[in-house]
């Protein structure tokens, strides 16, 4: 559609981003299943390392060359080893202080998860001074991506039952785009961060829909005309 290469490397880096990890307070917030959205988010933060590896082998241009050794470096420091800390704290610690410690913490999580992107817009808002017409596109961008991944999402999993459905869309649009860019830092080419600030919006208003979406889809189940 006569994107440049550096934006179609930046839209499959963010295809390849697992779910944030505040994924499952946000699906508290709406009503959703919680373990079912810390499943999910596991699951796609397990599998980012290899899509994302895949997805730059193949639009990578020639200046930007993935350190393979850096990446996995940084794989080990920000997914695995998290991992095994959890893994090894549930092991070694009793369930009654973590239950105890994550009730304080949850308490809090979704306060904290608003305050994520105001560190992710800075190039987003230098693209708007730079010009006004270029950060309105790349902001249809983030809304059309977010929409698209929610809609798949969604249509997958609704044939389950429409919580399903609203729970799946809503983990494939949040997307941990710092995770990646983390991971995989200047590899990932200078449309990346413009692009994951034009994201933050569009990501964080999400819940709002999700819930309005529930509400008139509960409403169309009650409704006289769905019972005959």
């Amino acid at each position: 559609m006569g994107a440049s290469q550096t934006l179609i490397l930046a839209i499959s880096a963010v295809a390849a981003t697992g779910s944030l990890f505040a994924t499952p307070a946000i699906a508290r917030s709406v009503g959703l299943d919680v373990m079912t959205a810390m499943a999910m988010t596991i699951a796609t933060t397990l599998l980012m390392p290899l899509v994302l590896y895949i997805n730059l082998v193949v639009f990578q241009q020639d200046e930007f060359q993935l350190d393979l050794f850096s990446y996995f470096q940084r794989l080990i420091v920000f997914i695995f080893g998290p991992m095994l800390l959890s893994a090894l704290s549930h092991r070694y610690i009793p369930n009654q202080i973590l239950k105890r410690t994550h009730s304080k913490i949850a308490q809090v999580t979704i306060l904290l998860v608003p305050a994520f992107p105001l560190g992710l817009v800075a190039e987003f808002r230098a693209l708007f001074d730079h010009s006004w017409l270029q950060g309105l596109l790349y902001f249809g961008y983030g809304v059309t991506i977010c929409l698209v991944f929610f809609i798949t999402g969604f249509l997958l999993f609704m044939r389950c039952n429409v919580p399903d459905g609203m729970l799946a869309g809503i983990t494939s649009a949040n997307r941990n785009v710092l995770l990646t860019f983390t991971v995989a830092g200047s590899a990932l080419g200078p449309d990346y961060l413009p692009l994951i600030g034009a994201l933050q919006l569009p990501i964080y208003t999400m819940p709002l829909f999700v819930k309005w979406l529930g509400k008139s889809l509960c409403a169309d189940s009650r409704s006289p005309s769905s019972t005959v």
